[in-house]
C-alpha cells in the first residue's frame, strides 16, 4: 500500500491572486506562492495550487505559468539545468516525483500524448524527463553536486543522479529520545556540506549521513529550541539558521553548541546570507542579524514589520503571499551594514 504523510510546514492563508502577470519583477507572478526553488540561472516560484514560475535571475525576468502535477508540488530542487519536483495526494494515496528541463515549456499535467499511462499523465505533465512514483510522500530535497539527496517520510534517505539512477539508500533515522513523537515528526531540511548530508525534523532532531557511503555518520538533538522547526539553512560565514513556527528564530555558530534565541513578530520563512549575519523575511515582517566579528556573538538583531507576508527573498526582492513584489524592509539602525 501506498503511504502518503503530513508534511509540516507553515500555514498560508489563501488570497485572491492578482490578475495581471508581468514579465519582470516589478509586476504580481499572478498567483500565490508557497516558496521559491532557487538555482544559479533560474528560479521558480511554486503556487499553492500547482502553478510553477520560471524566473531569469540574472535579468529577473519571468516566464509562462506552468502546472506540471496536478496539485502544488511539495517540494523541490535544482540540478543540472533540471528542476526535479515531488506532488503528493493524500485522497489518490499516490506520490510522483519528476524532472523537468528548464531550457523548454512545459505542458500541463492532463494532457494525454498517444502511448502514454492515462493515470499518470492525468497528475504529471508529460514534458517530463522522468517521473517515478513512490511509496511514501517526499518531505524534503537537496542538491548534492549534479546528484538529488531527498527522503521520504518514515521510508528513507535517498541519493539519485540526474537520470533518477539510485546512487545509494540509508534507513529513516531513529532518535530513541523521540520515539514518542515519531508519528508525529518529519524531516523538514536537507543541506549538503563537503561528504555530509544533514537531515533536520520538525522535533529538532539532526542526523548527519555520509554523502559517499550513504551511513548515518552521527544524530543529534538541538537542545532548547521554544518551538518546532519548519525550515534549516547554514552558511559557511553566517553559521545557522534554525526557522520556527511561532514567534522565534534561532542561531547557531556551531550545530553542537546552544541556540541564540531572538524574538521575531512571527515565523520567519525564507533567509539569506548578509554580512556576518542573515536576513530574513517572514509573518509581516522583515528581519536581519549581525554577528561581532571578533567574538562572533550577535551584535545587533532588527525587524521591520510589513503588511504583508513574506514567502521568499531573491535578492533584495521579497515576494509576498498574494504573488506581489516588494523591496526588503531593512531596520534603519546605524549599525546594521548592507552588502
Amino acid at each position: 500500500m501506498i503511504r502518503i504523510g503530513h508534511m509540516y510546514s507553515i500555514p498560508q492563508p489563501h488570497l485572491q491572486a492578482v490578475e495581471h502577470v508581468g514579465n519582470d519583477m516589478n509586476s504580481g507572478i499572478g498567483f500565490n506562492p508557497i516558496r521559491i526553488d532557487k538555482g544559479e540561472k533560474y528560479s521558480l516560484a511554486i503556487g499553492s495550487d500547482g502553478e510553477v514560475l520560471k524566473i531569469s535571475n540574472g535579468d529577473s525576468q519571468v516566464h509562462d505559468i506552468a502546472y506540471p502535477f496536478s496539485g502544488a508540488s511539495s517540494c523541490g530542487a535544482i540540478i543540472s539545468g533540471r528542476w526535479v519536483g515531488s506532488w503528493a495526494n493524500g485522497e489518490i494515496r499516490k506520490a510522483f516525483m519528476s524532472s523537468f528541463s528548464l531550457g523548454e515549456m512545459w505542458s500541463d499535467a492532463g494532457i494525454q500524448s498517444e502511448g502514454q499511462d492515462g493515470e499518470q499523465t492525468r497528475h504529471v505533465s508529460n514534458s517530463a524527463i522522468w517521473t517515478r512514483e513512490l511509496q511514501s510522500e517526499p518531505v524534503a530535497m537537496c542538491k548534492v553536486g549534479e546528484c538529488l539527496a531527498f527522503a521520504c517520510l518514515r521510508t528513507g534517505i535517498y541519493m539519485i543522479d540526474s537520470e533518477a539512477r539510485e546512487i545509494w539508500r540509508s534507513p529513516y533515522p531513529v532518535w530513541r529520545e523521540l520515539e514518542d513523537l515519531a508519528r508525529m515528526d518529519s524531516i523538514v531540511s536537507m543541506i549538503h556540506m563537503g561528504d555530509e548530508l544533514y537531515c533536520f525534523t520538525s522535533s529538532g532532531a539532526f542526523s548527519i549521513i555520509s554523502v559517499s557511503r550513504g551511513i548515518e555518520k552521527s544524530n543529534g538533538i538541538l537542545p532548547n529550541l521554544p518551538g518546532r522547526v519548519h525550515r534549516v539553512m547554514h552558511n559557511e560565514d553566517c553559521g545557522w539558521i534554525i526557522m520556527l513556527h511561532g514567534r522565534n528564530v534561532a542561531f547557531l555558530s556551531d550545530l553542537f553548541t546552544n541556540p541564540e534565541i531572538v524574538n521575531v513578530p512571527g515565523p520567519v520563512l525564507d533567509a539569506v546570507p548578509f554580512s556576518r549575519g542573515w536576513k530574513w523575511t517572514g509573518w509581516r515582517h522583515d528581519g536581519m542579524m549581525q554577528r561581532e566579528v571578533s567574538s562572533g556573538r550577535i551584535l545587533v538583531s532588527r525587524t521591520c514589520s510589513r503588511d504583508e507576508i513574506g514567502v521568499s527573498l531573491l535578492g533584495d526582492k521579497v515576494l509576498t503571499n498574494s504573488g506581489l513584489w516588494g523591496a526588503f524592509s531593512y531596520p534603519i539602525d546605524s549599525n546594521l551594514e548592507r552588502q
